[in-house]
Parts: structure tokens; sequence; C-alpha cells
């Protein structure tokens, strides 16, 4: 395999990584838009279809899973919700707790209250 020629000085600094992450990012999701859109006809089939034994293709399934894998993990959906002071919200009761919270001090706030 041939190299192409570099030249003397070349290459991307931390300065330009970090200022290019927000276009490079936009690029990577445009492209895996691209590639579910190939995909999505060959994973959705019609009712028609399917009544004649018609059945997604699994090696499109495949990529659309490492498609939407990939989307999540650009978007951190993964990644655990936080609330204000930065604690880690984990269960849907916790969730609801803080948010609870938030409202009454929103609420208190609007009243002139203090908080207490």
């Amino acid at each position: 395999m041939t190299q192409l020629p570099v030249e003397a000085g070349a290459g991307i600094g931390e300065e330009e990584v970090a200022s290019s992450a927000p276009f490079v990012r936009a690029l990577a999701v445009q492209r895996l838009e691209q590639i579910w859109a190939a995909c999505e006809p060959h994973i959705l089939v019609s009712r028609e279809d399917r009544e004649l034994g018609v059945r997604p293709d699994p090696r499109f399934v495949e990529a659309g899973i490492r498609v939407l894998d990939r989307l999540g993990a650009i978007y951190g959906l993964l990644r655990p919700v936080r609330a204000s002071e930065g604690t880690v919200l984990e269960g849907l009761d916790e969730l609801r707790a803080a948010a609870g919270e938030q409202i009454r001090q929103l609420e208190q706030k609007m009243r002139g209250d203090q908080p207490g």
C-alpha cells in the first residue's frame, strides 16, 4: 500500500481538533443519516410484502443497528441523566423527585417566597 506524501510540519493540533469538533460531529451525523436512509427501505417492509412472505433483510437490520448505536453515542443517549446539582439520577423515582423539587423551587420564586 502506498502512502501519500506529507509536507514537513503538517498535522492537526489539539486547537484545530477542538475547534473542528462541532463540524465533524455534524458531518458524521449527516453521513450516518445517509446510511440509515439506504438501510431503511430494506428494514421497513410493507404489510402487503409481509403477507407475501417478504422479511426485513438481516444485513440491513444489522447495519441499521450499528448506525443507531453510533448516533446514540454522538448524542450521549446512554449517559445517565444528571441533575442540576451534578448528582447522577438513575431511577425514574429519582427523576420524578428531582423534577418535583425543581417545580417547587420555581413556584416559590414566582411567588417571591424564599426557598426553604
